[in-house]
């Protein structure tokens, strides 16, 4: 039990350090263009955020830091897409992402505002 409860502590605690670091965090994105992935994400009924972030890593990578990875990448637009719809593992650590997040149609426009994140 006491491995569970360090666990535990030590994701509240990134939780609370994310939440702090947040607006700097986001200092090198533009707000209209989060705020347009944000609102996406959440009338479209996805739980991205929960995990996800714009500007500071979660649970996932922040999704500027996926489009600085990815910028300029052929076929990054179809891996993304893939990724996102499929789910996977290992290019962020060990947290896999489940399948099944978002339709395939809804991860290729996620995966086009992810990647324009890092061109404006």
């Amino acid at each position: 039990m006491s491995r569970f409860r360090t666990i535990l502590t030590a994701a509240a605690g990134a939780i609370a350090l994310a939440a702090v670091a947040q607006p700097a965090a986001l200092a090198g994105v533009n707000k209209a263009d989060a705020a347009k992935i944000k609102s996406y994400v959440e009338s479209n009924g996805l739980s991205c955020m929960g995990c996800h972030a714009i500007g500071h890593q979660v649970v996932g990578p922040a999704w500027i830091a996926v489009a600085k990875k990815y910028h300029g990448q052929k076929g990054a637009l179809a891996l993304l897409t893939k990724r996102i719809a499929n789910g996977g593992s290992g290019t962020w650590g060990s947290v896999p992402m489940p399948p099944g997040q978002a339709t395939p149609a809804q991860a290729k426009k996620l995966a086009e505002m992810i990647l324009d994140l890092d061109t404006k």
